[in-house]
């Protein structure tokens, strides 16, 4: 690295000579030689030399170590000291200004090459790391991801903005702490408490596993991925998390599974969740030995509203016949929107048949009251046919085709009824 620009601070003025005839010879630049280290922090903000040969010991009040420090802290430029002292007291002091050299007079020129080549050397490598550094702190503050690194003890030792947001901890509070303290997480929506640590996310850690971070009172749902750090040896030096909050996509996921098994227009059960119900409802009015009814109802005359209307509001009609079955029906009933203006009930737990058909001739009255759809009021009547277990069915499929088979006798009857199934239809 010939050619370079070398500041020499030495107070003895024969030793300065000396040494600056070394620098030369050697092929650098001498860009001036000052004895105290006020002028030295002067000149290096001034000329930018590419390096210091610094004295320890120097006239004025700052010595060469303190002069040293403040070149470094303010210009990054690299320092080697000369010293006639090699005490360890002095050794020490000028170790913590972080020196890229140390040369003990009197010195030849071959070990003053070495210690300004390795000087360069060293800066240079710590220039170019520092740049890695920067960029990787750059790309890591940019990620949309939370990350979190730690050192072979599970130490938090770096965390990035994004991971500051998300767990609501400043990287002042982080850096430093155990992981497990920093992080806890709970497995599941109703599992276990845990704080993760190396041990936990380096055996039997499932990205798969649906994880919540706790914060405080708050719980969010995280997507988690570790990547264990080796050293050359091949054991754990420490370990990179990566997380994520999903409660979008968790939200996402409820609603399709919500339209899975609803009506996306009525918001009311569909037939796949009718079915279930009405499957279940056996089994427990079998074990009960209690009744149960399936009512299918078709709204009388939907096809002219739709022509007359449009489907626009056709739908409308549809949701707010879904909204009278709902307050007409008990609690433990289900209203179901099959497809079309057809809908289906499922009366659980009845002890006598009556009751089923009261609830039935109640809906038969109710369509008979004028309705109102986007303010227009309208009487809109529904036919209705109804099958009972264990009288007329003993198997979901059974009364769902005896109650639809009573629907049409409702219909031939002249609408607006309700028909019980018979084996007569």
């Amino acid at each position: 690295m010939k050619g370079k620009k070398i500041l020499l601070v030495e107070d003895e003025l024969l030793i300065a000579r000396h040494i600056e005839q070394m620098v030369k010879n050697l092929g650098y630049q001498v860009e001036e030689v000052v004895e105290s280290g006020e002028r030295a922090i002067q000149l290096a903000g001034e000329k930018s030399p590419d390096l210091v040969l610094m004295d320890i010991r120097l006239k004025g009040q700052l010595d060469g170590i303190e002069a040293a420090a403040r070149i470094w802290k303010q210009h990054s430029i690299p320092i080697v000291y000369l010293t006639a002292y090699a005490d360890e007291d002095t050794l020490i002091k000028a170790t913590l200004a972080e020196p890229f050299g140390y040369l003990i007079k009197p010195f030849d020129e071959k070990e003053l090459l070495v210690a300004i080549e390795l000087a360069f050397y060293k800066h240079q490598v710590e220039t170019e790391n520092k740049e890695k550094r920067r960029w990787l702190n750059a790309i890591l503050s940019s990620i949309t991801d939370g990350v979190i690194s730690t050192d072979r003890a599970g130490i938090i030792n770096f965390i990035n903005p994004v991971a500051e947001k998300l767990l609501g901890k400043s990287s002042e509070a982080a850096v430093g702490q155990p992981l497990e303290k920093i992080f806890l997480v709970q497995e599941g929506s109703v599992g276990r408490t845990l704080g993760l640590n190396l041990e936990s996310l380096s055996s039997g850690f499932s990205n798969e596993q649906d994880f919540y971070l706790l914060r405080g009172e708050d719980r969010l749902p995280v997507e988690l991925r570790s990547s264990l750090i080796r050293d050359e040896a091949g054991g754990l030096a420490g370990l990179v998390l990566v997380f994520r909050d999903i409660t979008q996509r968790k939200l996402q996921e409820e609603r399709l599974n919500y339209l899975a098994i609803h009506d996306a227009l009525t918001n009311l059960p569909n037939r796949l969740l009718f079915n279930d119900r009405l499957r279940i409802g056996l089994e427990q009015a079998r074990r009960k030995n209690l009744m149960l009814g399936v009512i299918m109802l078709d709204l009388d005359f939907f096809k002219v509203i739709n022509d007359t209307y449009g489907h626009s509001f056709g739908d409308l009609v549809l949701i707010e016949a879904g909204k009278i079955l709902k307050q007409l029906t008990r609690k433990t009933d289900t209203v179901a929107r099959f497809g079309g203006d057809e809908f289906t009930v499922l009366l659980g737990e009845l002890q006598t048949a009556e009751t089923g058909l009261q609830i039935a001739e109640r809906i038969v009255q109710a369509f008979n009251l004028p309705m109102t759809v986007d303010n227009r009021k309208m009487v809109i009547t529904a036919s209705l046919g109804l099958a009972f277990f264990p009288d007329h069915g003993q198997e979901p499929e059974e009364l769902l085709k005896q109650a639809d088979l009573a629907l049409y006798a409702a219909k031939d009857a002249g609408r607006n009824r309700v028909h019980l199934y018979s084996e007569k239809i």
